[in-house]
This record gives C-alpha cells, sequence and structure tokens, in this order.
C-alpha cells in the first residue's frame, strides 16, 4: 500500500494541486500532511483526492485550529495537535511537526515510519527498522524546491516527486 506524504505547504494552492495530481498517479490509499497547512480553503483541495483519506498534525504557522479541524474531518480526515501515532498496514507510524520530536521517535526504535516537516528540508533515511522521512517544503519559498514523497508500505520504498514544474 502507497501512502503521499506531504508538509509546509503554506497555502501554496497551486503546488497543493500538483501533490493531489502526484498522489492520484501512485494511487496512495492515504496522504500524511506533516503540518504548517496554514489556512482551511487550501487543505480543501485534499477533498477531491477520494480515494485517499487525510491524516495531519498541525505545525506553528496553523492559526485557525477549529476551521481547519472541521474542515478536515468533513473531509472524512483527521489532523491531531502535536503528534499521530497510528498503524497503517501493519506498520507503525509516527508523525509530529518538528523535528526535535521526531528524533525522539527514531531513538525509541518502535516505529517502521517516523514523519515530521518544519525544517523544510528534505530528510530520507533509515536508522535502524525506522525510515525517516521529510518531504522537504510543498513551496518552494526556502530551499527553492518543492517535493512530495511517496511511501510504499509493503516495502518500506520511497521515492520523491518534484512540485513547480512543467508537469508532462
Amino acid at each position: 500500500m502507497r501512502i503521499g506524504i506531504i508538509s509546509d505547504t503554506h497555502d501554496h494552492h497551486g503546488h497543493v494541486r500538483q501533490a493531489i495530481d502526484i498522489f492520484r498517479r501512485y494511487g496512495v490509499r492515504y496522504v500524511l500532511h506533516g503540518g504548517d497547512i496554514v489556512a482551511p480553503f487550501t487543505i480543501r483541495a485534499f477533498g477531491e483526492l477520494r480515494e485517499a483519506k487525510l491524516i495531519a498534525v498541525y505545525g506553528n504557522n496553523d492559526g485557525e485550529k477549529l476551521l481547519l479541524r472541521s474542515t478536515v474531518e468533513s473531509l472524512g480526515g483527521e489532523i491531531h495537535e502535536y503528534c499521530y501515532k497510528g498503524e497503517l498496514a501493519g506498520r507503525k507510524i509516527c508523525m509530529m511537526h518538528t523535528d526535535h520530536l521526531a528524533e525522539e521517535a527514531i531513538k525509541s526504535q518502535r516505529y517502521d515510519l517516523v514523519v515530521y516537516g518544519h525544517t523544510h528540508r528534505q530528510d530520507i533515511r533509515r536508522e535502524g527498522r525506522t525510515l525517516i522521512v521529510n518531504p522537504g517544503e510543498a513551496t518552494d519559498w526556502i530551499t527553492g524546491s518543492a517535493r512530495v514523497a511517496i511511501v510504499d508500505l509493503d516495502d518500506m520504498s520511497c521515492a520523491t516527486e518534484a512540485l513547480g514544474q512543467e508537469q508532462v
């Protein structure tokens, strides 16, 4: 089963729409959002991805939390205050926005997948049994490179795709 991972969308509606197209092409069943969605109107676009459930965590720039929660829930998704801990396809997953909390989860070796955002810098690596994925920013405002990640939970492989380029 494939899942899409995105973070730090910061209301970049055009890149969110490209990410949705990529996730649809890969046939993802879940989209994990590592925070900093910012406004509820941007997250509504994920409603077009009916075949995938959205699971998100709040980031430090998500201000209108009540409306954001109600919007995510109206799409059949869920959003968590600090951390999401769950199981998908038999894999234990922990997701949070900030990197300092991620390091603790990684060191525990309790999770197959640890997802985080916040730094806007891509970080894809393995430590022991844990695959760590920060897809980088979905904007290109800080690093100049907007990306999303796709993880196949069957073999724990990870691919990335660029946003903001001409889609062929």
